[in-house]
């Protein structure tokens, strides 16, 4: 209950319409209460007229004409509570959804590195939607039908105490098989949940990496791991469903047992006149206007279990410690013609293993520096800590001699230009694309940075050109395309500082030529970071930077280090040999022939 009420707090400007919501909820609650009333009056006219053979009829049909306008009234006011409801509903779904995204966007990249996507996007659906559709419940329903009990109650109490007492007795009953209920079912949802989530991130993998999946054959071998996941839900559902049936039951046997006694006790009390007639069905109709709630109250249960049960993922996520950006104090990061530097820096994940050891090394302004190491030995988590995308458990990171955590985020990133091997395309335009890192570009920037990342003639192929939509993950484009497409994008942010994790490891022999000849477009005057993937494209680099076990094994250009006998004059020596086993020894090391 209390990650429910949490999540109530993250909606704001809502408590006017859930006002007015509440107030007509009383108005329907009152209306609701009306036509047993008049019932009774009907009622007792009829049986005195019998007795006196003078019924009034003027009178009763007035009557009936005033159930009419009750009716008709209730009508509308539930209708337009029901419009305003739904809309609170919507209004709340868009503010939590916008939350959570926002709260994603600042949280640190070691999050995203330990959970599943599916799991990340589940969780949002599941709050969402089992949340909003209690508040829609609660809104248009639930606040009427208790003030309905609690009115019919006192009305009965008025009549008949014997009835009233017997109608109270199923709220400490209800809440007590209620209470019983909620937390079990809630572990069961909570194991529901797990299953459901793997299987659907494990379907969104499979989704973006079809080719992958038909080229090894594995569709079946996918589908058996994804029913089989569906297939615990099943088993679990059962257990979880047969359990809440059960308690469903022993609600429906208590509610049976008191509509007994109630019902038995009106017919005694209407027989010896301690009640008239007129009472006994004013009495009879207030009981059946609590019969409708209490039978309501099982959906009510579902709906707030759910809520509450998947309240809590959201309030986990939420409650998790955003990236740290103070900017107060902190200076703009001036990196034109700036130098990077590593000095004595060390680094360790979350599960605690080092992967860097007192790291140091200087980029000199518009040089290039290439680093090569074993796979896994820390290559990628130094340029993850050059854009802060990580913190440095010690030593520190100097732009042009200011450590980049005394510099604004902002600035920081706004310094570096990145290419990665896999070039991250987003669905949408390839105009979008390119001016990802550019929002506000010219048309005439796009096809500048298009032409310098040799774009230009491919995209000028397509019938739509620039708005050619590419698919997700830019599916549509061949990988020398999206790479080209990349390279534009750094081009057009006209970063200082260049991060490059070789972007042509992976292409045939003619895009890697056209791949590379817009690289060192891209590279010339800047600082860059290469992580190197073949030999081939980093021997005219400036400095080379081995490294083994998260330590600088050596520092040279290529030249000095081809005659040293490391790690990077052993490379040379595996790419002239031919054989498997220098072929297996290159790809520990990330390195393609």
């Amino acid at each position: 209950m209390q990650d429910l009420v949490r999540l109530f707090g993250y909606t704001h400007g809502l408590k006017r319409t859930f006002g007015v919501i509440a107030l007509l909820s009383v108005v329907t609650a009152l209306l609701n209460l009306a036509p047993p009333f008049v019932m009774k009056i009907v009622t007792d006219t009829i049986v005195a007229g019998l007795g006196t053979h003078a019924v009034n009829y003027t009178y009763i049909v007035g009557l009936v004409v005033m159930l009419l306008v009750i009716s008709l009234v209730g009508t509308v006011i539930d209708n337009i509570s029901g419009v305003m409801g739904d809309m609170l509903a919507e209004r709340m779904r868009k503010q939590l959804s916008t939350r959570y995204y926002e709260h994603l966007l600042t949280l640190p990249q070691k999050y995203f590195d330990t959970e599943i996507t599916g799991k990340i996007i589940n969780r949002l659906n599941r709050a969402i939607s089992d949340v909003t559709q209690f508040l829609q419940f609660f809104a248009n329903n639930l606040l009427s039908m208790l003030l309905t009990v609690l009115i019919s109650l006192g009305i009965m109490l008025w009549y008949s105490w014997p009835i009233a007492v017997f109608m109270l007795l199923l709220i400490p009953i209800f809440v007590y098989i209620t209470a019983k209920t909620s937390v079990k079912w809630q572990k069961y949802e909570k194991r529901k949940n797990k299953h459901y989530d793997i299987a659907s991130g494990r379907f969104g993998e499979v989704v973006s990496q079809m080719r992958l999946v038909k080229s090894f054959g594995s569709e079946q071998r996918e589908l058996r791991g994804f029913d089989t996941r569906f297939a615990k839900m099943v088993g679990i559902t059962k257990q979880q469903s047969t359990y809440w049936h059960e308690m469903n039951a022993l609600r429906g046997v208590a509610l049976s047992v008191i509509y007994a006694l109630v019902f038995g006790t009106l017919f005694l009390q209407a027989a010896s006149g301690t009640i008239t007639i007129g009472e006994m069905v004013l009495l009879i109709a207030l009981v059946q206007q609590i019969s409708g709630p209490m039978q309501s109250m099982s959906f009510f249960i579902d709906r707030y279990q759910r809520a509450a049960a998947n309240s809590k993922d959201y309030a986990e996520a939420m409650a998790e410690q955003p990236e740290v950006v103070d900017e107060t104090g902190k200076v703009a990061l001036d990196a034109q013609h700036a130098s990077v530097q590593f000095n004595g820096v060390s680094f360790s994940y979350a599960d605690k293993k080092q992967v860097l050891d007192n790291i140091s090394f200087t980029i000199e302004a518009g040089k290039k520096l290439a680093l090569v190491g074993e796979s896994g030995g820390g290559k990628s988590t130094i340029s993850n800590l050059l854009m802060q995308l990580y913190r440095p458990d010690s030593g520190y990171v100097r732009i042009g001699g200011v450590d980049i955590q005394t510099a604004t985020q902002a600035s920081v990133r706004a310094a570096i230009a990145t290419v990665f091997q896999d070039a991250s395309l987003f669905s949408g335009t390839i105009r979008e694309n390119i001016a990802y890192g550019k929002p506000g570009a010219s048309d005439d920037e796009i096809e500048s940075a298009a032409k310098a990342a040799n774009a230009y003639e491919f995209i000028a192929e397509f019938d739509k050109q620039f708005d050619t939509e590419i698919g997700e993950r830019g599916i549509k484009l061949s990988g020398g395309q999206k790479q080209r497409i990349a390279i534009a994008r750094a081009l057009l942010k006209d970063g200082p500082i260049l991060v490059l994790d070789e972007a042509t490891s992976s292409l045939d022999s003619r895009s890697e030529a056209v791949v590379q000849d817009a690289l060192d477009r891209l590279m010339h005057g800047r600082t860059v970071l290469i992580i190197a993937h073949r030999l081939s494209t980093i021997a005219h680099v400036d400095t080379i930077v081995t490294l083994r076990k998260g330590r600088v094994d050596e520092i040279g250009s290529p030249r000095e280090l081809a005659k040293t006998g490391g790690i990077y004059a052993q490379l040379l020596e595996l790419q002239a040999a031919t054989t498997d086993k220098a072929q297996e020894k290159l790809a520990e090391f990330d390195m393609a022939a």
